[in-house]
């Protein structure tokens, strides 16, 4: 596997260039993990996963109109302190419920607290629909065939 892991904003850009910033490709999976979720607050009442570590894995199939349609990227949004799928109430795509394409991939840094954190928003094509993370870090993996 060819991995990339940016240091900061500016790299995850130049590797979201790599990728052509997902531009037309299909979402394969998102799995989203939580980890110590059996945390205690300072009372000793379990916090549930509101405390949890959280971390997202979006699966990206980077070649979906080609012969060698199966290449597959993770990425892997490490420290998650939110996400959420957006999607409007009226989806006018080609059937229902979200097409699960991207159209776009943005990344920003997320002013608050520090400005350190990575704001990444994708859309999906027919549909409007959004997700969003924040989160410290962002690693790519790329599945070589």
């Amino acid at each position: 596997m060819e991995r990339f892991e940016p240091a900061n904003i500016e790299e995850v850009d130049e590797v979201l260039k790599h990728f052509n910033h997902f531009h037309d490709d299909h979402v394969a999976g998102i799995e989203i993990k939580f980890e110590n979720y059996k945390a205690l607050d300072e009372e000793g009442a379990s916090t549930g996963i509101r405390n949890a570590d959280k971390t997202i894995i979006l699966t990206v199939n980077t070649y979906p109109y080609r012969k060698e349609h199966n290449r597959l990227v993770h990425v892997e949004f490490k420290e998650v302190q939110s996400f959420e799928m957006l999607s409007p109430l009226a989806d006018h795509g080609p059937r229902e419920g979200p097409t699960w394409g991207t159209l776009n991939t943005l990344t920003m840094p997320e002013p608050v607290p520090d400005g350190t954190d990575i704001k990444w928003e994708f859309g999906f094509i027919c549909g409007g629909t959004k997700f969003l993370v924040i989160c410290s870090k962002i690693v790519f993996c790329k599945q070589i065939s």
